[in-house]
């Protein structure tokens, strides 16, 4: 049986049911380990220098930006830098306490043990390498809901997890 259980969890509907799926699979095996991980996905654009025939130029590392992140671009050279890659990081700090806080909330008032675990990074490849690094034998995870036409052109992190993962995979509904 399962010894070692991840639940993928976003605050989405999804994931709560996913949640609440993990804390009957906890409570049916007292003695698994269960890890709850949230990914921020508010990273911020990051600048680099590559070295191009003795001249350094710069370089993009992490190209995906929509609306939802337009506010953690990197600022144009006219304006100050320092503000925006503060607000980034307040920004992030806030949102991983939040996550963290509630998910500890929602474990103690269910009365159970698990870890909790922030991860950086996009979440259709961080959970996946997670998986591996840790010897999960189990990931539950949420349905995304996204109708047909959001998941042509966003892409469903649940189908990225069922394909990517090393592990088994329950997608709750």
């Amino acid at each position: 049986m399962y010894q070692n259980i991840a639940v993928a969890y976003d605050g989405s509907d999804g994931s709560r049911l996913a949640f609440d799926k993990a804390i009957e699979f906890k409570k049916l095996l007292p003695n698994v380990k269960m890890t709850i991980i949230y990914v921020n996905e508010q990273f911020h654009e990051s600048m680099g220098l590559m070295e191009s025939g003795g001249a350094a130029a710069p370089r993009v590392v992490s190209a995906n930006v929509d609306s939802t992140y337009a506010q953690f671009m990197p600022p144009d050279m006219e304006s100050g830098p320092q503000r925006r890659t503060n607000d980034y990081v307040d920004t992030s700090i806030e949102f991983s306490k939040h996550m963290h806080n509630s998910i500890h909330q929602q474990l103690d008032s269910k009365g159970v043990e698990a870890d909790v675990l922030a991860l950086e990074g996009s979440a259709g490849k961080t959970i996946p390498a997670f998986i591996e690094e840790q010897n999960v034998d189990l990931l539950i995870i949420g349905n995304s809901g996204k109708s047909g036409l959001q998941k042509f052109f966003v892409g469903s992190v649940s189908r990225k997890l069922i394909k990517e993962s090393s592990c088994s995979v329950l997608v709750v509904k």
